[in-house]
């Protein structure tokens, strides 16, 4: 019988430009030096993960899950702390749990995200007074309220052969300024329905009429 783990773990910066693929190797050569008895894909020879809701490239995330099946029960405990010592810079594994191995596919059942937006504005403060670096931090966040409570929030979208203008408000499910001035927001994710932040941002840049740095944390994904 087959002892289905589900891991939650996060990227940081170190590691936030590091691909989905590589990635599973990542996990991977973890596994095989802490000598974890995990599940090999038939396919890849590498170890069978199960990813809820694969990260983009160049984001960095407090809540990654994925579900890895063992061949025997171990300990969790153990499992996170010998995991962790391979793993390299910028990937930690925070928590392992066992869940029934007749749930259907976590992927399938992502319905949303939650995203910590916060604006750069290293190059903007550039020879700024204390007084304008305030100025120009209200400023923008008051853009991003107004940008965020219209009716409609229209961004254009791009897919593999067109490029069309929706209204991505109705997957916007929540959003509040911390304060810090950073947003928290829950978009809608997954096969069913999906909004990156980068759409979101482009349509704010497109709103303020002018470019703007920014970065991006994911801190929870939610499925049912």
């Amino acid at each position: 019988m087959m002892n289905k783990l589900r891991i939650v773990y996060s990227k940081s910066k170190d590691a936030m430009y590091i691909s989905q693929e590589d990635t599973v190797k990542i996990f991977d050569d973890a596994f095989l030096k802490a000598a974890i008895p995990v599940v090999k894909s038939q396919n890849t020879n590498l170890v069978d993960m199960m990813f809820a809701h694969p990260l983009t490239d160049g984001y960095q995330s407090t809540g990654e899950i994925f579900d890895v099946n063992l061949t025997e029960e171990i300990d969790t405990r153990y499992l996170v702390r010998e995991v962790n010592k391979t793993l390299p810079t910028g990937f930690i594994v925070m928590s392992a749990e066992y869940v029934s191995p007749k749930e259907e596919n976590i992927n399938v059942r992502v319905y949303a995200a939650e995203y910590v937006i916060s604006l750069d504005y290293s190059e903007k403060f550039k020879d700024k007074s204390l007084r304008e670096k305030d100025e120009i931090r209200t400023y923008y966040k008051k853009k991003m309220e107004m940008y965020l409570s219209q009716s409609q929030i229209l961004v254009v979208k791009k897919s593999y052969d067109r490029m069309e203008r929706l209204d991505i408000k109705p997957q916007i499910e929540k959003y509040t300024f911390n304060i810090d001035d950073s947003v928290d927001i829950i978009v809608s994710a997954g096969a069913r329905s999906n909004i990156s932040p980068a759409v979101l941002m482009d349509g704010y840049k497109e709103y303020i009429n002018e470019e703007i740095n920014y970065d991006v944390k994911r801190t929870k994904i939610f499925y049912n």
